[in-house]
């Protein structure tokens, strides 16, 4: 598609169909066309872009309505404004009044389902990703290794006590805070190991503590999804057993989102998610947070969806969530990035 008529042609098509979700005949171009234009003309543009895979004929003599191909042409020559503040205004007053992160993204995910009419999906950081809090062991043998994250959150491990008294367990706690207070979770077991100990028994102590700190389950995130009762009204049946099963298996939903939002507002058409269950609708994926780490948020919808209001309402949330975040809990910048490994 080379044609600047061609393309005014498809985005006239795509534009009725996302408010009609009917096929679209040359003649209702003909009466949105900005010019003057006779309905051969229509005609021919449209069975042009059918040829180049932008436009597909559900039935015959039906109009045509937007392939994959032409819904990513669309959105690809989106060119949004800024959202005005007034927009996001009532979720700023939400998030002002909330008590802590999982409680934001609670709200933020809520909101965004209620703005678009779609399915939402909020992931909140992995506390691998977060600065400690603080750091607790409790029990005998085996001992019981407790990390608070500066948001809250809170991760469990054990570990075999190389033979020190619950006092002496005590002291090294304390000690580990200090020195490791703020330190990005992820990299506790390194900053453990380079603390240097009093004496043997320590020294083993600090060892076995920087062994447990491989938690396997450091990257479990928590997954707050709203709006499926909207789904249920607007998609097909065919449609949404597929979505639910996606919604279920959240890696690889969580895989996608991270994928699509390296930058900015990111979205996959269809078959663009190369996932059968989510074959038939369309997921946008944006990032929050602060400076040390980054979590998603995104919405998911059918093929026609209202691209403009979608992309503008995610990258609204994603912003005042990443305002909210940071506000929480400034704390030294560390690798937190999120590649939904």
């Amino acid at each position: 598609m080379h044609q600047d008529r061609q393309a005014l042609v498809l985005r006239i098509v795509v534009e009725q169909y996302i408010r009609t979700h009917e096929p679209v005949a040359s003649g209702s171009v003909v009466k949105k066309f900005p010019v003057p234009i006779s309905s051969a003309t229509i005609r021919n543009d449209m069975a042009a872009l059918e040829r180049e895979g932008y436009l597909m004929e559900p039935h015959t003599s039906a109009g045509r309505v937007p392939t994959d191909k032409g819904y990513r042409n669309f959105v690809d020559s989106l060119n949004l404004p800024p959202d005005p503040a007034a927009k996001s205004r009532p979720l700023r007053d939400i998030l002002s009044t909330s008590s802590g992160l999982e409680e934001g993204i609670e709200e933020a995910v809520k909101f965004l389902a209620a703005s678009t009419g779609q399915v939402a999906v909020g992931v909140a950081p992995p506390i691998s990703s977060l600065p400690l809090h603080r750091l607790e062991i409790v029990g005998k043998d085996p001992l019981t290794v407790i990390l608070i994250s500066d948001n809250g959150q809170v991760e469990k491990a054990g570990m075999e006590n190389p033979g020190l008294s619950k006092e002496e367990i005590g002291e090294e706690v304390e000690k580990i805070n200090m020195e490791a207070a703020g330190t990005p979770i992820s990299s506790l077991g390194k900053k453990i190991a380079s603390i240097p100990p009093c004496g043997p028994k320590e020294e083993k102590f600090l060892a076995a503590l920087s062994e447990s700190m491989e938690f396997g389950s450091c990257a479990k995130r928590e997954v707050y999804v709203y709006g499926v009762n909207l789904a249920y009204r607007e998609m097909s049946r065919d449609f949404l057993a597929p979505l639910l099963d996606a919604l279920e298996e959240q890696i690889a939903l969580i895989r996608l989102m991270a994928s699509i939002s390296r930058e900015g507002v990111g979205v996959a058409i269809g078959s663009e998610t190369q996932t059968d269950s989510l074959s038939h609708v369309s997921v946008l994926s944006a990032r929050y947070g602060t400076e040390c780490w980054e979590a998603l948020i995104g919405s998911i919808g059918n093929t026609y969806m209202d691209y403009p209001c979608a992309i503008s309402s995610l990258r609204g949330v994603a912003e005042c969530l990443s305002d909210f975040a940071s506000q929480q809990f400034p704390s030294n910048p560390s690798d937190g990035s999120f590649n939904g490994e």
